[in-house]
């Protein structure tokens, strides 16, 4: 019995971790290798992108200041030229009505801004738009849209807000983006889509023109002859900001005209 015991207490082996953990070690060479190797490429990789998309967004800075500085030195220019051809096709108006000619012998195309050389500038802020992302992209569309709303260029003012405001994302400027695409759209005619950016801008939040774009949402809503749907905006209005007094008068009062004509 005693021999017995003996044995048995010669049977009993102690495993030391480290043994084990060698073993395994060893048995899954490879495989550990090939995954430390593939964690570090890929770690490398994002590094590299990382880096990459810095640049870029440096880059695409450094060329937003440029056209900052060269869309402000032509901004008043064009604006003023703006203003011009408003006085002009007043005057054109009057003179007609008047029976006199209305050419001027100073008519003809307005003369280049003294800031630079706008098509140059347009291509050079489409090109950012296109190729940057997220701000700088959207500040690029932004101002290319001004340049194309001064000038009347409705179509290609819309377009332009409207990428502006894609790039944006939920920046501030998407919600005046969208906007000034609704009244783009509207003065080249296009109802739709004017009334669909003004109902898109009242999506965002603290946007200082929400009560006025809705106020347009009934406006467009009833010159389509929709009334009920004019008048659903109307008050839409007056429920959501009933202390911008200025929209909500006008509210009532188109409220009161239609509920008066569908009698």
């Amino acid at each position: 019995m005693g021999k017995n015991a003996k044995n048995e207490k010669n049977d009993i082996h102690i495993t030391d971790d480290s043994d084990s953990l060698f073993s395994f070690f060893e048995k899954n060479r490879k495989f550990l290798l090939t995954s430390v190797i593939a964690i570090a490429v890929l770690l490398a990789g994002l590094i590299v992108v990382l880096l990459v998309r810095d640049f870029m967004h440096k880059d695409a800075t450094a060329r937003l200041d440029v056209l900052i500085e060269r869309y402000d030195s032509i901004k008043y220019s064009l604006a003023a030229n703006a203003e011009t051809t408003d006085e002009a096709e007043t005057e054109a108006v009057e003179s007609a009505d008047s029976g006199e000619s209305g050419i001027s012998e100073d008519s003809g195309e307005p003369a280049e801004t003294a800031g630079g050389n706008i098509p140059a500038l347009l291509d050079d802020l489409r090109a950012l738009g296109k190729s940057a992302s997220g701000y700088p992209a959207a500040r690029a569309w932004f101002m290319a849209a001004n340049i194309y709303h001064e000038r009347r260029e409705w179509q290609e003012a819309q377009e332009a807000w409207l990428l502006a405001a894609e790039k944006g994302g939920s920046t501030h400027l998407t919600p005046v983006c969208l906007y000034n695409a609704a009244v783009a759209a509207e003065a080249s005619g296009d109802t739709d889509s004017a009334l669909s950016n003004y109902q898109k801008s009242l999506g965002f939040t603290d946007f200082p023109a929400a009560a006025h774009a809705q106020f347009s949402v009934g406006r467009l809503e009833e010159t389509k002859g929709d009334n009920e749907a004019a008048i659903a905006a109307y008050r839409a209005v007056i429920e959501k900001w009933p202390s911008d007094t200025g929209w909500t008068n006008l509210a009532h009062s188109r409220i009161v005209a239609l509920e008066l004509n569908g009698q």
